[in-house]
């Protein structure tokens, strides 16, 4: 849930900056309304992610996490753009890959800091566990 929250607003990020850059100021509020269309898209995907991760740790136990994770992003980015395509048949693909692509960069992107030792340490600080407060006599 995290690495679709981060990528959704990073992707939504991405592609204001872009329009910004390349077309009027007025403009970027088109990736606002791209941002919540792609959240809307993409958050029935969510709950496949368990049945994803399950089958390749299954077939490719070996795998690291963060390639798995990588691996994750591109399948998942695609059916996205699949089904975007499909309820948007009046779009072309390269038109839906120019206003994606930020989507795939900012998820790849939240992976990677996610599974690296650093992003371990800073998704621990967002939540921090519950502590007990008990005491263990011995």
């Amino acid at each position: 849930m995290l690495l679709w929250l981060l990528s959704n607003l990073g992707g939504t990020l991405l592609l204001g900056m872009g329009f910004a850059l390349t077309h009027q100021l007025n403009d970027s509020t088109i990736a606002i309304a791209a941002g919540l269309l792609a959240a809307l898209i993409t958050l029935p995907l969510v709950p496949l992610a368990l049945p994803f991760f399950a089958l390749v740790t299954r077939f490719c136990p070996a795998c690291s996490r963060r390639s798995m994770a990588l691996l994750g992003v591109t399948l998942f980015f695609l059916a996205a753009n699949e089904l975007l395509h499909l309820l948007l048949p009046f779009a072309t693909f390269w038109g839906l890959l120019e206003m994606s692509i930020p989507y795939l960069a900012a998820g790849l992107l939240v992976v990677s800091w996610l599974y690296s030792s650093g992003g371990k340490t800073s998704t621990a600080a967002l939540w921090p566990r519950k502590q007990n407060n008990r005491m263990l006599l011995s």
